[in-house]
């Protein structure tokens, strides 16, 4: 199969190898789409795309009308010993068929293992076996989705005891035995030399050229012992640098500017994206060589900083052990006390063990931020204060399966059954499950929804017979509190709930989207019968039946219900109980 490295939509060169991009980021979707920028290229982080189909996506595909996209991944967990995610990659192709990007990438890392996300770009020892391993399922993915992919050098804050090539070796062998490409990360190459002590000109120098598709830049945190590779500042003068030496290469590769967390106004990103170009330019009139290329192979020294007679020599781990220690490590809370051992070098100083805190921590930090994205009332209700710590408490009780971070807060509503606030607060459960209800709604798959002039071709006598089937988003929830009215308190000073809310009142929300807005509606108890039996797949006719011998009130408005819905668009189709379905 031949694997295409781009679409003929790929950023078109100036002439002085100046393809300059931006990370595209949800703060910035109204100055994009109004103002049309002057950038050459944006990357969308696929996992962001791919499991919506709600306003995200839809604001993709408007920006793909104007501009190459790029696809970049965070969970395809390429060096994972577990068995390659089916659902992820067939979520991932069908983003890529529909969106058509020019470059598709991912990490040379690892997020999981035993069943278990962690969400993280995780490092890996350099070894064969690992090289051997990754190559096999990047073949594997290349194939499947029909083209070719790059994997970028990630930042680490560890390294392994048994590694045994450098890790400009690794990257290239795996780009070379496997066909996919590199995406060479300046910024991530400088906070490695600076925390594991090597040259990052070396590191550079012995990258092949023609094997790079793609730079990024980034800024990063000073921690002072180690830099971490935070994504929230601009990018300093030695990572500049290290761009001007890497632009020394034969041909143009598109340069991305990466800003993730502080997230400035797109104008700073775009300064950025300027600087870069001129740098680019620079390079160009002062003419191209290819200090990256060469392809010499030899044993560089790494630096263990062993200790002499201070450890005892071992048979080195196998990947999957490495990688299930390191997930111990990271989830320390849950593991069982005993002799310590490690498979890390001592960095900074400090036992590689201790250097273990930075992915621990950032474990419950994600947790905590994804549950700060879905749970805006709860905490509000809470403070934030509290909400940190009743976050950081769900992260260590909580296991996750589900590749995507967005979905780690699924199980927060039950969990919060059981916590001690809610005694104070009876209420948090069914608010948090409003909440995540909402959230459902607004990546939820809808359709084309059903036109009036569809429902219309049903004739008196078969209305009985007829079953609706309403758009994905469509939820109602019941509960003995006023969530929805809380809910809309969610702007009030934290910790503030009207009295009124406080009191035991039986509320129904009918939960759907209209277009990229979710709604909320109160609805009655006669409405949420029929909903409720519509939903479970029961025939109008049954459903009304049913309602007419429990309703204590006549005439209900069910035509009126049924023709809001519809204008909605929260219905997507229906068939007669005898037949197939109806085309919307």
């Amino acid at each position: 199969m031949r694997l295409k490295d781009r679409n003929d939509k790929a950023p078109v060169p100036d002439g002085t190898g100046a393809l300059v991009g931006v990370g595209l980021r949800s703060q910035h979707y109204p100055v994009i789409t109004e103002k049309w920028p002057a950038i050459d290229w944006f990357e969308a982080i696929s996992e962001n795309y791919m499991d919506t189909g709600g306003r995200p996506l839809q604001v993709l595909e408007k920006i793909r009308e104007r501009y190459p996209l790029a696809l970049h991944g965070t969970s395809l967990s390429i060096g994972s010993t577990d068995p390659l995610d089916p659902h992820y990659l067939a979520r991932l192709k069908a983003l890529i068929q529909r969106i058509e990007p020019f470059i598709v990438s991912d990490h040379l890392s690892w997020s999981g293992v035993g069943g278990e996300a962690l969400f993280d770009l995780l490092p890996l020892p350099f070894t064969e076996e690992a090289i051997r391993h990754i190559v096999r399922r990047v073949q594997q993915v290349q194939e499947l989705i029909g083209r070719k992919i790059l994997l970028e050098n990630v930042s680490t804050y560890v390294t392994y005891r048994h590694s045994t090539i450098p890790e400009w070796e690794f990257l290239t062998e795996v780009s070379r035995r496997s066909g996919c490409g590199i995406l060479l990360d300046l910024n991530n190459l400088y906070v490695n030399s600076f925390n594991h002590r090597f040259d990052p000109m070396e590191y550079l120098r012995h990258i092949p050229g023609e094997q790079v598709g793609q730079f990024h830049l980034a800024g990063h945190t000073d921690h002072g012992k180690f830099l971490f590779d935070t994504h929230s500042d601009h990018v300093i003068s030695p990572v500049w640098k290290l761009y001007e030496e890497a632009l020394k290469l034969r041909r143009p590769i598109p340069t991305l500017i990466e800003w993730d967390e502080a997230i400035p106004a797109f104008e700073v990103l775009a300064k950025e994206a300027e600087k870069a170009r001129v740098i680019a330019r620079r390079q160009t009139q002062q003419g191209r060589s290819n200090p990256a290329g060469a392809s010499q192979r030899y044993q560089v020294p790494l630096v263990l900083q062993k200790v002499p007679g201070t450890y005892k020599a071992r048979p080195a781990p196998s990947l999957k052990e490495t990688e299930r220690w390191i997930k111990s490590r990271i989830k320390i809370w849950k593991r069982k006390s005993g002799p310590e051992k490690t498979l890390l070098n001592p960095q900074g100083g400090d036992p590689g063990v201790e250097r273990m805190s930075v992915y621990s921590k950032g474990y419950l930090a994600r947790v905590r931020e994804t549950l700060l994205e879905v749970y805006e009332s709860v905490r509000q209700v809470l403070g934030h204060k509290r909400f940190d710590e009743i976050g950081a408490a769900y992260a260590k009780r909580y296991s996750r399966s589900n590749y995507n971070l967005n979905y780690a807060g699924s199980q927060f509503g039950e969990f919060l059954k059981f916590h001690s606030w809610t005694k104070a607060l009876p209420f948090l459960p069914d608010l948090a499950r409003l909440e995540w209800t909402i959230w459902e709604a607004f990546h939820a798959f809808d359709q084309a929804p059903l036109t009036p002039a569809r429902m219309a071709s049903v004739t008196p006598k078969d209305w009985e017979n007829v079953q609706l089937e309403f758009q994905p988003s469509v939820r109602f929830l019941v509960s003995r509190w006023p969530v929805l009215d809380i809910w809309l308190e969610r702007d009030n000073p934290e910790g503030k709930v009207e009295e009124k809310n406080r009191i035991l009142k039986t509320q129904r929300v009918l939960i759907g989207r209209k277009v990229d807005l979710v709604r909320c509606e109160r609805i009655d108890e006669n409405q949420y019968r029929l909903l409720e039996g519509l939903l479970a797949g029961r025939t109008l006719g049954s459903v009304c039946e049913k309602l007419a011998e429990t309703s204590k009130e006549d005439n209900l408005p069910v035509s009126d219900w049924f023709a809001r819905w519809i204008q909605d668009g929260l219905i997507q189709n229906f068939k007669l109980k005898t037949d197939l379905p109806h085309s919307a």
